[in-house]
């Protein structure tokens, strides 16, 4: 399980008929429905642009959102298109694009750009407040396709479980070529980041203390590869059959090539 994970609420808004779904929805994913700003922690609630996630001690900052159609975000996170190190990781230089889960999708920023690159990717989110941002964000493109993204095609539809369940549950019926993790440990990873986006994500996911057993399920699984995320300088969860290095971050490869 996840070590030390927080609880979020969801601020419903004024509007009836919106505030009676989203009471529903936070029902459903276990998040405590609320009317006003919190005196501390994580909420999420509904704006103009979608559901954001803010903080009791900064509700008039941006939040976080997740930001499927950014294009200029997403144009930064493709610097480097198939070359980049998130694409050659997945082989992507040399080889077709693939089936990927992506079993730790946090913001689904990964996860969208491998989407961009061809891949057609499933995104698991098992922290109930960053699902809903990725579900949210997902249900508006789908509902103005004026506004889909050329790679919209090979965006499926998320999923909010534990990966590892997920995984061995019918597992006969979910053919991936790559599974990716995407681990949250104890230690910040990238300094060079935006910091408030690594401390909250931090905060929400707490350390993924299971994704050793979860890389050894996902080997089990994937069809070509798994692709493990990693600080540069951070010991490998297991024997890696490859690597690939970027300036602050590593990708640690494991073959499981099958007929």
């Amino acid at each position: 399980m996840t070590e030390a994970a927080a609880a979020v609420a969801w601020r419903l808004g004024a509007d009836r008929v919106e505030s009676a779904r989203d009471r529903q929805h936070a029902a459903t994913l276990g998040l405590t429905p609320i009317n006003d700003v919190p005196a501390l922690g994580f909420y999420i609630e509904r704006d103009d642009d979608g559901l954001v996630l803010r903080h009791a001690a900064d509700p008039a900052g941006t939040g976080l959102r997740c930001a499927l159609a950014d294009t200029t975000e997403l144009a930064d996170r493709q610097a480097g298109g198939r070359r980049s190190p998130l694409a050659r990781a997945f082989g992507l230089h040399r080889h077709a694009p693939m089936r990927v889960l992506d079993t730790t999708a946090g913001l689904a920023r990964d996860a969208a750009t491998l989407a961009s690159l061809g891949c057609d990717v499933t995104a698991i989110e098992r922290q109930p407040a960053l699902y809903a941002l990725i579900e949210d964000a997902t249900q508006r493109i789908h509902a103005t396709p004026e506004q889909r993204p050329v790679w919209w095609s090979h965006w499926q539809w998320p999923v909010h479980a534990d990966a590892a369940d997920w995984l061995s549950a019918d597992a006969g019926q979910k053919a991936f070529d790559a599974i990716y993790i995407d681990p949250m440990f104890a230690s910040p990873r990238r300094k060079s980041a935006p910091q408030k986006a690594l401390a909250w994500l931090a905060e929400l996911a707490g350390t993924d203390e299971d994704a050793p057993a979860l890389l050894e399920i996902a080997r089990a699984h994937a069809r070509r590869r798994v692709v493990v995320k990693q600080h540069a300088r951070a010991e490998p969860m297991a024997p890696p059959d490859l690597q690939i290095r970027g300036r602050a971050i590593r990708f640690d490869i494991y073959l499981t090539p099958r007929a």
